[in-house]
């Protein structure tokens, strides 16, 4: 990627934020009652809305209890939980790629995969992975592993800070595939297999603990990388030039960093990996939007959570007739890695970049 002007931000042909939530609301909106409504029972949209109206205390007339179990207690928590997760690895991909100047650059760059698997291992082999238990595990887990990168990044002074976050990455990622993988020789077969599950990444069975355990960390890193968001734009015209606009660049990146990891822990502890929302969709929005930060982290936001909320009703749909549920892991994966493969196939035949 190249760097961007600040002030090309406010150019003609760059959305606005204001602009970006007038069509995605609404696009957001009708996602959220298409995931509800399909499903082994079909529930019409005017009773969701009534059904989610009887719960801020509007009038909603007669509704079957049937369809209150279903909408309330089984598909509203998890399409929260798929729009919160969908958001919070896009805007982490977008700060990363931000950070990095990389499109390629993604969430788990930093050892939050390999942390969280770690941690989500450690609390199956101990017995411990009831409900949030495994959660916190690997919330924990994917914190020790960016808590690790960061402390080196701090006391290594090295002048080049994104080189160093990088190489930690790699080597504590490597470091914590090693000791899981360690694991695994001296787990039992069923304790292999519930990890090879959690790993595939999904949304099944979701209820509202799940949701409000990631709702507090997603929406308050989402808000602070928005108000920031201007300062990656500033990075982007290097240290000096940051650093004269009253930018300081090495705690800015550690901060972004910090942020986007807290988010994607939070949403990986609670789904398990799920690869390629925040690496394809910020991409996908920098393309329609432009590259000023704090309008692409607003679309981005909505880009993934109605990315990932599409593909977990793609799951669900699968499930209708064969009553066998894939993680909706492996379905972004079975969509984004050809659209990825095609960008960078378009891009090597034009002789450029991704960026």
């Amino acid at each position: 990627m190249t760097g961007l002007d600040v002030n090309q931000q406010c150019a003609p042909g760059y959305r606005r934020p204001a602009q970006v939530l007038l069509v995605g609301l609404p696009v957001l909106f009708g996602s959220v009652l298409l995931a509800i409504a399909l499903g082994a029972v079909y529930i019409d949209p005017w009773t969701i809305i009534r059904c989610i109206g009887s719960v801020f205390g509007l009038p909603a007339g007669t509704i079957a209890a049937t369809d209150q179990t279903v909408i309330l207690q089984i598909r509203l928590p998890r399409v929260i939980a798929a729009v919160l997760a969908g958001s919070g690895l896009a805007v982490s991909g977008t700060v990363m790629q931000g950070i990095f100047r990389n499109p390629l650059a993604e969430p788990g760059l930093l050892g939050v995969s390999a942390g969280a698997s770690l941690g989500a291992l450690l609390a199956i082999v101990g017995g411990s992975a009831a409900y949030l238990v495994l959660p916190f595990y690997a919330f924990c887990g994917a914190l020790l592993a960016v808590s690790v990168i960061l402390s080196i990044v701090l006391l290594s002074g090295g002048r080049s800070k994104t080189a160093t976050l990088i190489m930690s990455g790699m080597a504590v990622s490597a470091l914590f595939g090693a000791l899981t993988s360690l694991t695994l020789m001296a787990s039992s077969q069923y304790q292999v297999s519930s990890y090879i599950f959690w790993t595939m990444g999904g949304l099944a069975n979701r209820r509202w603990d799940h949701v409000l355990a990631i709702l507090g960390p997603v929406c308050l890193t989402l808000l602070v990388i928005v108000i920031k968001a201007r300062d990656l734009d500033i990075l982007l015209l290097g240290d000096e030039e940051a650093r004269a606009l009253g930018v300081p660049p090495t705690s800015t990146r550690v901060l972004m960093v910090i942020l986007a990891s807290i988010c994607t822990a939070s949403v990986v502890s609670i789904t398990g990996p799920i690869g390629f929302v925040g690496l394809i969709v910020p991409h996908i929005m920098r393309l329609i939007v432009g590259p000023s930060h704090r309008v692409l982290a607003v679309a981005s936001a909505f880009g993934g959570a109605v990315f990932l909320l599409l593909c977990d009703l793609l799951t669900r749909l699968i499930a209708w007739p064969t009553g066998a549920e894939i993680s909706a892991g492996i379905v972004t994966a079975l969509v984004g890695a050809p659209y990825f493969l095609y960008l960078m196939f378009r891009s090597i035949r034009k002789g450029g970049d991704l960026g």
